[in-house]
């Protein structure tokens, strides 16, 4: 017969749940309060109560959307010393509120995913490319009078196979 859920039946129980859905380590949660790692698991997984789950999303959409909202409000703000510090004539205010403006929209990008800086990787394929074929029948033309030298140059060129020392050997 299985026996009762200590975390259930812990004196904490609505702390600890209440750091289960707000993503504390469990191992920070069974030191803190004296419970094993495999019985938050067993809990979370088993017994922790819908509202609280539910009330802890809506927690995070809120943060979500206030921390946009108050890049935001500081965007209002920037645009409005800008359009004060152009109409009188202050260019170094003008100009600092444009730095401002920029770094609010880089943010704003950030954080709606519309800026994505992850590094971009671009694979050629030289063997098809124009620019390579050109520069391999030009080799090979000015090679045309030195026959066994557009013979290794050739070889060396064909996939797997290479010169070392004057030989063509496999690769």
């Amino acid at each position: 017969m299985p026996g009762v859920c200590s975390i259930c039946s812990h004196a904490e129980r609505q702390t600890i749940d209440e750091a289960l859905v707000g993503g504390t380590p469990y191992r920070d949660i069974a030191a803190r309060h004296g419970v094993t790692p495999s019985s938050l698991t067993r809990h979370r997984k088993g017994h922790l109560s819908p509202a609280i789950v539910a009330v802890q999303a809506e927690r995070n959409r809120d943060a979500a959307v206030s921390v946009a909202d108050r890049v935001d409000g500081l965007y209002v703000r920037a645009s409005a010393i800008l359009l004060a510090a152009e109409s009188g004539k202050q260019a170094g205010l003008s100009l600092a509120a444009i730095r401002e403006l920029r770094a609010l929209c880089e943010l704003l990008a950030r954080l709606t995913g519309e800026l994505d800086e992850r590094p971009q990787t671009l694979v050629v394929n030289l063997q098809t490319s124009a620019e390579w074929l050109d520069v391999r029948t030009k080799i090979l033309a000015a090679l045309a009078v030195f026959p066994d030298a557009r013979a290794a140059v050739v070889a060396a060129l064909e996939p797997g196979r290479g010169v070392i020392e004057g030989e063509v050997v496999e690769r």
